[in-house]
């Protein structure tokens, strides 16, 4: 909503600056006005629309990270009891295990970036 604040105060400065009649201005800054306030509003929409669509997903879907994790973490803890090939040093399941932690921590901070500016507007 600020970018929006500012971009009506720098479009009233710009329309400030035009040879129009002080009657005229004031339906140019009207009318911008009302264009950047329904686009605003229609972004909010989509905005809305696809965080429904994302949330509202089946078990499997949302939970798919959660349960890479606890099977990695399976096959880790079942490697210090028996002796599995796929744990040697020189495995490529811990350049999986790294990938998979690095993507299951990153994707989770990047999906609370948006709860997380919604409390500092509120």
């Amino acid at each position: 909503m600020r970018i929006l604040q500012n971009l009506l105060k720098d479009v009233g400065r710009i329309i400030e600056t035009l040879s129009l009649s002080a009657r005229e201005k004031q339906q140019l800054q009207t009318r911008v006005t009302e264009v950047l306030l329904r686009w605003e509003a229609e972004g909010q929409e989509r905005q809305e629309k696809v965080v429904t669509a994302e949330a509202g997903g089946n078990w499997l879907q949302r939970s798919w990270r959660p349960l890479v994790m606890l099977v990695f973490a399976a096959v880790v803890l079942i490697g210090a009891f028996i002796p599995l090939p796929m744990l040697d040093d020189n495995s490529r399941f811990w350049d999986l295990l790294e990938i998979g932690l690095g993507g299951y921590i990153l994707g989770r901070g990047v999906e609370s970036l948006p709860r997380l500016f919604k409390k500092k507007k509120a």
